[in-house]
């Protein structure tokens, strides 16, 4: 029987749920998963000068108004707007998710780490929208392992964890499952990996997916071509951080980026900027910021408390940025 079958009997069996733990002080922290990408990446170590991203780069992907087609070829669209739940309880999560719903959200991003996939699954449930009509993703943290075997069991176990959380929600199968962080080598990743692809094989889960991967992590799966590709490689990604080929290398393996900071250190710095481009479509500087990702050729996972600020973050699929607005901005971080 395989690992991952037995920890489904054993969960099942349980009559209390351990509490997944935040990284401690000695967790690799996303600024660190960040600093490590980049210096990876040969491009970025040979210029810190940011580049106009081009959204023809993603070849692969079948992009409508406001979603597309992941290389899994996955029949349900990844709608390019997210909302990424954050650290608060499952009563915060619940409600929010309820004012995500109602303003038209429908993919969720529910990490592990936030710490509240129950909230979010029962307002799933209580919402009463179809479960077809909606594109929901979950997260395993087990980068702090060492060694293929390790991590692979580490791996099966989140991934069991996930479902146990979700099934509060009655939610049976996810669209997605992302690893938070890649392990310390590319034996780690590959047995994460390992534990991603047979939670595919028995039908928990349709796309696989990364986040804070750089090149070569990346590679340390794809150097199997008989490896389920991953989908969406999240990553930070704004008008402040664009560094050089962020989007080239994923692109060039057919991987989708999604932003997981879309407004981190935007608005404070370069607000006026965007606002004065905003005026010529009545938008604000936050929906420029927004737009400029999606038209560079990613999407985004938003976070808000606010129902105006959710209704204000989806409200970008109506307008285009012109060339030169699009070149503008991307030379704001310079």
């Amino acid at each position: 029987m395989k690992l991952i079958n037995i920890l489904i009997v054993g969960l099942l069996q349980q009559t209390t749920t351990t509490a997944l733990q935040l990284p401690s002080s000695t967790e690799i922290t996303r600024r660190t998963a960040v600093s490590n990408l980049i210096a990876s990446s040969t491009a970025a170590v040979a210029s810190s000068s940011l580049i106009y991203p081009q959204s023809a780069m993603a070849d692969e992907l079948t992009v409508s108004s406001n979603a597309i087609t992941l290389n899994s070829q996955n029949k349900k669209a990844f709608p390019l707007a997210s909302f990424g739940l954050q650290i608060y309880n499952d009563d915060t999560a619940y409600k929010l998710t309820l004012t995500a719903l109602e303003v038209g959200y429908r993919n969720f991003f529910a990490s592990v780490l936030a710490g509240n996939q129950k909230g979010f699954a029962r307002a799933i449930k209580d919402s009463g929208i179809p479960r077809d009509e909606l594109y929901i993703c979950g997260s395993v943290l087990s980068n702090r392992v060492n060694g293929e075997e390790a991590a692979y069991k580490k791996t099966a176990q989140g991934c069991l964890e996930n479902m146990q959380a979700f099934s509060a929600g009655k939610i049976d199968k996810l669209d997605m499952i992302m690893l938070d962080y890649p392990g310390p080598n590319d034996e780690s990743v590959r047995g994460q990996w390992k534990a991603f692809e047979e939670m595919k094989t028995n039908k928990l889960v349709d796309d696989l997916a990364v986040s804070n991967f750089s090149p070569a992590q990346l590679d340390a799966i794809l150097v199997n071509p008989s490896a389920t590709k991953p989908t969406v490689n999240q990553l930070p990604f704004s008008v402040a951080f664009h560094p050089r080929d962020i989007l080239e290398y994923n692109a060039k393996r057919g991987v989708h980026v999604q932003s997981w900071s879309p407004l981190s250190r935007v608005l404070g710095r370069y607000g006026t900027d965007l606002a004065s481009i905003g005026k010529n479509y009545g938008k604000s500087a936050a929906q420029v910021g927004l737009r400029w990702i999606v038209q560079s050729g990613a999407s985004f996972c938003t976070q808000s408390k606010s129902k105006s600020h959710f209704e204000e973050d989806l409200k970008v699929f109506d307008f285009e940025l012109t060339s030169e607005e699009m070149k503008r901005i991307a030379q704001l971080a310079a």
